[in-house]
């Protein structure tokens, strides 16, 4: 009976110890929620937004050099795409997408989101 208890605690721990793991390696992104913003917004009022995970959507356009990503609004707005796969956003190019990332702003970016998920709508 020892054996059994001991071998079941030892179970529950490493169960435990797994999944605070895979929080910490994955941010717990899947736990909180993204709050929705226009890129408008985002872009005029960035301050209240600063290091929240947001969700957005807009055109996605590239430059080529240097290569970079933006989502665009009809009226010219636009936010810098960070940490995404180049490739997967090539595909995407002209298309209309959902981003869900970290929001931020720095001086030699402007605005910017740290993407998590780009996935198109059309």
């Amino acid at each position: 009976m020892g054996r059994f208890l001991m071998y079941t605690i030892l179970a529950a721990l490493a169960v435990f110890v797994l999944a605070a793991a895979f929080l910490v390696q994955h941010g717990g992104g899947g736990i909180a929620a993204a709050t929705e913003v226009s890129v408008h917004d985002l872009s005029v009022g960035y301050q209240a937004y600063a290091s929240q995970r947001v969700s957005t959507e807009g055109v996605l356009r590239r430059i080529q050099e240097p290569e970079e990503h933006f989502v665009v609004t009809a009226d010219g707005l636009a936010i810098v795409l960070r940490g995404y796969s180049p490739e997967a956003l090539r595909a995407l190019d002209g298309r209309t997408v959902a981003v869900v990332g970290r929001f931020g702003f720095d001086q030699p970016s402007g605005v910017y989101i740290e993407a998590e998920n780009v996935t198109p709508l059309q």
